[in-house]
């Protein structure tokens, strides 16, 4: 449950492995694990920012809003420097059970 802290790092953190886990084929990672990963970026006053790398070397920025769970993802191609919005998740989907 969210208090009044709002969205915490491991929360944000958490939230977005646990998307990145069920929306992206993990399988072509098991025999190179550092071709994918989670890890957190930065942070600003309002918002987490968590990076999600692609065995295709493409990356999702999930801005992570410290108030709400509300995060927007920008997908980056660095081979053809291509930046474009990939859509938002509500992060308490990914971390909490709702019923």
């Amino acid at each position: 449950m969210i208090g009044r802290a709002g969205i915490t790092a491991e929360m944000a953190y958490d939230g977005v492995n646990n998307y990145c886990h069920k929306e992206y084929d993990w399988s072509i990672a098991k025999e190179n694990p550092s071709i994918m990963y989670v890890r957190m970026g930065d942070e600003t006053e309002t918002e987490y920012k968590v990076i999600f790398r692609s065995y295709t070397g493409a990356f999702v920025y999930f801005h992570v809003d410290k108030a709400s769970g509300a995060t927007r993802m920008v997908e980056h191609v660095p081979s053809l420097d291509i930046e474009s919005e990939a859509g938002t998740i509500d992060l308490l989907d990914y971390i909490e059970k709702r019923n």
